[in-house]
């Protein structure tokens, strides 16, 4: 079967760092890589940067497409949606060169799914549609102390009719699920939840010391580490002061590493060490150099870090509210606090500093709910949901 799938926000088998959504990125290698493996032969819509299709061939039966489209460097969301135009008239003549010997497309993140509709569903052309919410604009807006990202307004109006005009929804958790067919009503009845796996790099990493080592950290330094991309809701600043807050009342050797973006403008505080982006395959080693990882964003739709965190047995400190929240409270790998009460994570941080058996505890608890999420099955429900949604015809 052929499958035409739509990522232009973010460029699959790119490190996470040169775009604009890195956990995407994570999760189509992933999901590319396996649903290949069971002979659904995938044709990917990119962003190029050039003037001139360029294609690449990363696994058997895959194909990447780069098209012409203005993307700017460095890639911002305002830019990638004034280049979005230019995207689907490269697509729309692509198509017309190639013929269509799709049976079904899938789209990912509000843009793809704007270049989806306008091709397939705008034309009159019939070929169902499958999209995955990995975030949604609306559900941003109810966090606490949120702020409204580039384009709120234009992103909200198309993701509601996205969730109108897609034959299927994919959602990564049941909760978030729910949350949006209470936004949009018109999801109900077709959305279905397969969570994303994690890789196996992760649930074996290197030992802490190789990965202390790699970092020049003393092997007696508390080691806090946060990865995210700048985003207001990702709430760095606040995990910075919880961190200074612990080492001025402990007065120890207490450090944080911030991976994902570089330092602020106004300096470096005392304790805090930015690494910048960090391509993923590094990322298992500095997972194992952590005693904990801080997960304080307000706002995922599920949470790549936390789940990688937890496969390479290191505990978590997360907020109550949300998918790991709820399961972390439930089910252990690390502390769920209340964001928003003051100091909430800063005592979250001080309690796992303070008790080295806990963190022991924790780290076997996240191993066993990690075990949960494997690629074989996200790629055999996503092969599942693919053919069974397909437009009548041959299975190859």
């Amino acid at each position: 079967m052929r499958h035409l799938l739509f990522s232009y926000h973010t460029c699959p088998f790119e490190e996470p760092g040169a775009g604009l959504a890195g956990g995407m990125n994570i999760f189509l290698r992933g999901l590319l890589a396996g649903i290949s493996r069971r002979r659904i032969e995938t044709d990917v819509l990119t962003r190029g940067t050039g003037n001139r299709v360029e294609v690449s061939r990363p696994a058997p039966g895959l194909r990447i497409l780069h098209l012409p489209c203005g993307w700017s460097h460095p890639p911002t969301r305002a830019g990638a949606l004034s280049s979005l135009p230019r995207f689907i008239e490269s697509a729309r003549g692509l198509l017309a060169e190639e013929g269509s010997p799709y049976r079904i497309v899938s789209a990912h993140y509000w843009m793809s799914g704007s270049a989806a509709r306008a091709l397939f569903r705008e034309t009159g052309r019939t070929l169902p549609i499958v999209f995955a919410y990995h975030t949604v604009e609306a559900r941003k807006g109810e966090a606490p102390g949120a702020v409204p990202g580039g384009l709120p307004a234009a992103r909200r109006s198309e993701e509601e009719a996205i969730s109108r005009e897609a034959d299927r929804i994919v959602c990564f958790t049941a909760e978030d699920l729910s949350h949006t067919e209470r936004i949009f009503p018109a999801v109900s009845g077709k959305g279905e939840v397969i969570p994303p796996g994690v890789d196996d790099a992760f649930r074996h990493p290197p030992s802490r010391e190789e990965g202390r080592r790699r970092l020049g950290i003393s092997p007696r330094a508390f080691l806090l580490l946060l990865a995210a991309r700048p985003d207001p809701g990702k709430q760095i600043p606040e995990a910075v002061s919880a961190v200074f807050s612990l080492r001025r009342d402990v007065q120890a050797d207490i450090l944080l590493l911030v991976v994902g973006q570089g330092p602020p403008a106004e300096g470096t505080p005392e304790g805090v060490r930015y690494l910048g982006p960090v391509p993923h395959a590094e990322m298992p080693a500095l997972y194992s150099a952590a005693d904990a990882v801080l997960c304080p964003s307000l706002y995922e739709s599920f949470g790549f870090v936390p789940l990688e965190a937890m496969a390479s047995g290191v505990p978590v400190a997360v907020p109550e509210s949300g998918y790991w929240g709820a399961r972390v409270a439930a089910g252990g790998g690390g502390i769920a606090y209340p964001a928003g009460a003051p100091g909430g994570l800063a005592r979250a941080i001080g309690s796992l500093y303070r008790d080295e058996q806990a963190r022991r505890r924790m780290a076997e608890e996240g191993r066993r709910i990690a075990a949960e999420f494997t690629w074989e099955r996200c790629t055999e429900a996503w092969a599942a949901l693919l053919l069974s949604s397909a437009r009548p015809g041959s299975r190859r």
